[in-house]
C-alpha cells in the first residue's frame, strides 16, 4: 500500500506508533496516570483567554474595565 494514499499514510502512522510503544518511548511520561486537563468538560471556545486571565490574575471584571 502506497504511503500516499490515506489507508498507507494511516498504516505508516500506526505502525511508528506500534515501534515506538515496543521500544519503550511512552514509558515513564510526566503525568502518566493521571487525567488529562479539561476532559470530560463542555467545549469552551474561550478557554485560551480564561486560562490567560487566571494566569495574570485578572478577573473577567477587570478585563472589561470595571472596578
Amino acid at each position: 500500500m502506497p504511503i500516499f494514499s490515506a489507508e498507507g499514510f494511516t498504516a505508516h502512522v500506526e505502525r511508528l506508533i506500534r515501534d515506538a510503544m515496543e521500544e519503550g518511548e511512552f514509558d515513564d511520561l510526566p503525568g502518566e496516570g493521571k487525567p488529562i486537563p479539561g476532559a470530560g468538560t463542555p467545549d469552551d471556545e474561550y478557554w485560551w483567554i480564561r486560562r490567560w486571565l487566571k494566569r495574570n490574575r485578572a478577573s473577567v471584571d477587570r478585563a472589561h474595565g470595571e472596578s
